[in-house]
């Protein structure tokens, strides 16, 4: 008993200590803070950082122009008022690019970022299998052994790509005429017999139009004239010279369609009269045999060529005053082909008209569009055939201002190009091969169709169809 008494008397006494040592720490405390001096306050001054943010930017890849040093330069020969500023630009790119349309029957061959400026409305390949792209106001090449784009911005319009790869460009005076093969350029003035275009009447509404001929001379249809070039100088033909009766008066426009033999060195020309943009005749159809100018044989009386082409076999189609004829040249023949009736049930109240276009294809058939004349007019409907073996097939009817552009590859077949459309000829029958917004299409001379797809100063893509 008196050791459990002990034990809790130094219990007690150990819990008296310990609250007297912790009051009288806490009195050292109190005193310690009254007596020190005030704590400071920070006092808080704002500091201005730029903060810069970085935004990554997908860079174009080059993939397989990763080691391409672009080396052309420009040089203008014989030129004062054209004023040209290439660009060598390694542009192509195969990088994906994702389809929001069908590309159906085509593969992508090429991409390229264009910097080509203006509307790019023209497309060819070059027999050497370089690819040219034109805007009214530049010239674009791509070289597929090197992989390079090359390009050149203008001050005067182009005028049209020849298959021989060349771009042609002429100033609203109508001198000097530049050429450019893709590195240089070539000046022609009056040093080569070149002058400006010139005549009695209003200018041509036709097109300008370049021809080769089997001797390889280039023929050129001008806004009064026609002309030749052999080697380094042009030889002018005027309308009298070729044996054109003329209107010469001056609210008319006289304009020329021609087309080479395929088979000689003769070149058939045909002229039509204008009057505030419409046809009112014309003087018929000449040819040229290598020395002299002649009228021709033809049955049908003067009037306005139409259209014009020829074909590898030897004979060459006539549009004239609503008919079509054809030229055998072996034969020395001409020969009238009437269309098929016109069913009153499917057309009611409409006619024939002009022969608008002449297609000859490969395997010897000629596709024929006709015009179709109703209460309308005769501007806004057409008919097209393909004419064979005598037998005429009817292809499709065109509704449209601008019928479609038709291509054939080198089976033969035919393609029609529609807004957005790319039809194929299959049993007798267009169907539809892909849905691309195409801007141009053209064939190579091995048989494929490229067609060139893209936006205005956007990505453009080279689709190929091999058959």
């Amino acid at each position: 008993m008196e050791m459990n008494r002990r034990k809790i008397e130094i219990i007690f006494l150990a819990i008296v200590v310990l609250v007297a040592l912790i009051t009288i720490s806490t009195l050292i405390s109190a005193v310690q803070t009254k007596v020190a001096p005030p704590t400071s306050t920070p006092t808080l001054t704002p500091t201005f950082t730029a903060t810069v943010t970085l935004t990554a930017t997908v860079t174009p890849t080059h993939t397989p122009t990763s080691t391409l040093t672009p080396t052309f330069t420009f040089t203008p020969t014989r030129t004062a008022t054209l004023t040209l500023t290439p660009t060598v630009t390694p542009l192509p790119s195969k990088t994906p690019t994702p389809f929001v349309f069908d590309q159906g029957v085509f593969e992508r061959a090429l991409v390229i970022e264009q910097v080509i400026p203006g509307v790019v409305n023209d497309l060819m390949v070059a027999d050497d299998g370089s690819i040219w792209i034109s805007s009214p106001y530049a010239i674009g090449r791509f070289a597929p052994n090197t992989y390079q784009f090359s390009q050149v911005n203008l001050r005067n319009p182009v005028i049209g790509l020849t298959k021989n790869g060349q771009g042609w460009v002429l100033p609203p005076e109508g001198t000097p005429l530049e050429v450019w093969n893709g590195e240089s350029w070539l000046s022609y003035d009056e040093t080569n017999s070149w002058l400006p275009p010139t005549g009695y009447g209003l200018p041509s509404p036709l097109e300008t139009a370049f021809h080769y001929d089997q001797s390889g001379s280039l023929w050129i249809t001008t806004e009064y004239d026609v002309r030749r070039l052999v080697g380094n100088q042009w030889r002018q033909f005027l309308p009298q010279e070729m044996g054109f009766d003329l209107p010469y008066l001056k609210t008319q426009s006289s304009g020329f369609r021609m087309t080479t033999s395929q088979i000689s060195e003769v070149v058939w020309v045909g002229s039509c009269d204008f009057l505030d943009g419409n046809k009112i005749g014309g003087d018929g159809l000449r040819k040229y045999d290598g020395l002299r100018w002649s009228k021709t044989e033809l049955p049908a009386d003067p009037g306005c060529v139409t259209a014009l082409t020829s074909d590898r076999f030897g004979y060459t189609w006539v549009g004239i005053n609503n008919e079509l004829w054809r030229f055998d040249e072996r034969e020395n023949s001409w020969q009238l082909f009437m269309p098929p009736d016109l069913s009153q049930d499917t057309y009611p109240g409409f006619s024939y008209g002009a022969v608008s276009a002449l297609d000859a294809a490969p395997d010897g058939s000629v596709w024929v569009l006709y015009a179709l004349c109703g209460s309308s007019g005769c501007e806004n409907r057409q008919i097209r055939y393909r004419l064979q073996y005598g037998y005429w097939s009817p292809m499709r009817n065109e509704n449209k201002l601008d019928p479609p552009l038709l291509l054939f590859d080198g089976n033969s077949t035919a393609w029609s190009f529609s807004p957005g459309e790319i039809s194929r000829l299959e049993d007798n029958k267009f169907i539809p091969a892909a849905n691309i917004h195409w801007i141009d299409a053209d064939v190579d001379q091995w048989g494929s169709i490229w067609v060139l797809s893209g936006e205005l100063n956007g990505q453009m893509i080279l689709w190929r169809y091999t058959p």
